[in-house]
């Protein structure tokens, strides 16, 4: 198994190691995560649109623009751009997505962020956009895996150490004893 490295990084951007200096500093990992979201969102959003009448809005529009192109022509570079659209908020989501997990010390942290983003922005969206009502149904289930995600980042088990680049020597260390043939508890014999 690679050994993991010790991080020039962890030094500069703030984390449960290296605290930032002003408490309202967003940490790298939670901004990542956030618009990672936001990302994920839109890329619904786009998906929505490709198969949805306002295209032809948007279609209309462009008509207007440019009287000489045929409207189906029209019609199907907008909803190629939308589609496009699903591809590029897809690759920027995962993007993010692996910088706050690179950045962050905590993985369910950065889905929690990441979820709660992506249903805030969607709900937005659907709300302003679409003109989607939101039910009641739609909240419960939204507050039920809000606070699922809550439960699990709530606290890391005792003595377990991630595997952060702060704690790379003794994962390491750990490592090599397991390639080795050594099992933790023969060296504590020893």
């Amino acid at each position: 198994m690679p050994e993991i490295q010790p991080d020039h990084f962890a030094r500069q951007y703030p984390n449960k190691h290296n605290p930032p200096k002003y408490k309202y500093v967003l940490a790298p990992s939670n901004f990542f995560a956030i618009v990672g979201g936001i990302f994920a969102s839109l890329s619904s959003v786009s998906a929505k649109l490709a198969v949805d009448q306002r295209t032809s809005i948007a279609t209309e529009a462009l008509q207007k623009l440019l009287p000489t192109a045929s409207s189906q022509l029209l019609s199907m570079a907008t909803r190629g751009l939308m589609l496009a659209g699903i591809g590029a908020c897809n690759f920027f989501m995962w993007l993010f997505f692996t910088k706050a997990l690179r950045y962050g010390d905590s993985t369910p942290r950065v889905m929690l962020l990441q979820t709660v983003s992506n249903f805030v922005v969607t709900a937005l969206c659907g709300v302003y956009l679409f003109g989607d009502a939101l039910s009641m149904q739609w909240w419960c289930g939204a507050s039920l895996i809000a606070v699922g995600l809550v439960l699990l980042n709530s606290e890391k088990h005792a003595g377990h150490d991630s595997e952060s680049p702060e704690n790379a020597p003794e994962i390491n260390r750990y490592k090599g004893q397991r390639k080795n043939g050594e099992s933790t508890e023969s060296k504590k014999d020893k």
